[in-house]
């Protein structure tokens, strides 16, 4: 009696460890589900970055010209600010895909020119605050913001007020 009642114990453990497994299983293919649609969305969302990083990358660059052809900038200027805006792209994936900082991202990017992170930094120095604060931050946001106010008109022109204050009072 005592051997039929051990034995039917360890076969309702048996079914228990069975049923047990087999709710495992069903969640582990419903998790492999889900993570292909979140892999398959985070490769969509990724492409989106890349084709709008690049798209944003062309619009700076095309204002950037513009603005050099408004002889609104000087060409080293130009040089270094086109060197920053050929860089969007590439810095915006680095810092999105990699999670590095703007910084690490430049560097990357300073790798094969002739230019050092010293020159950008002088030049980004020279700037309007209304490009070297975002700068700062360091962030893809600020950095897109840096690019943006780097290649605005509105930014680059002279606010008469600043002439203003520049010029000595006689």
């Amino acid at each position: 009696m005592i051997s039929f009642g051990v034995i039917g114990f360890l076969v309702l453990v048996l079914i228990y460890f069975v049923v047990r497994q087999q709710s495992m299983q069903a969640e582990l293919n419903k998790l492999r589900n889900q993570m292909k649609s979140l892999d398959s969305q985070s490769k969509f969302s990724l492409g989106a970055l890349v084709m709008l990083s690049g798209q944003m990358q062309k619009i700076y660059q095309a204002r950037l010209d513009s603005l050099q052809k408004h002889a609104l900038m000087s060409n080293d200027d130009h040089r270094l600010a086109s060197f920053i805006i050929g860089q969007v792209e590439f810095v915006i994936m680095q810092c999105c895909e990699k999670r590095a900082t703007v910084e690490e991202a430049l560097h990357k990017g300073l790798a094969n020119t002739d230019l050092d992170m010293e020159q950008i930094n002088k030049y980004i120095a020279k700037q309007p605050s209304e490009i070297r604060i975002p700068w700062c931050k360091n962030t893809v946001g600020g950095f897109v913001a840096a690019c943006h106010n780097l290649t605005s008109e509105r930014v680059k022109a002279k606010d008469p007020r600043e002439l203003d204050e520049t010029t000595p009072s006689s």
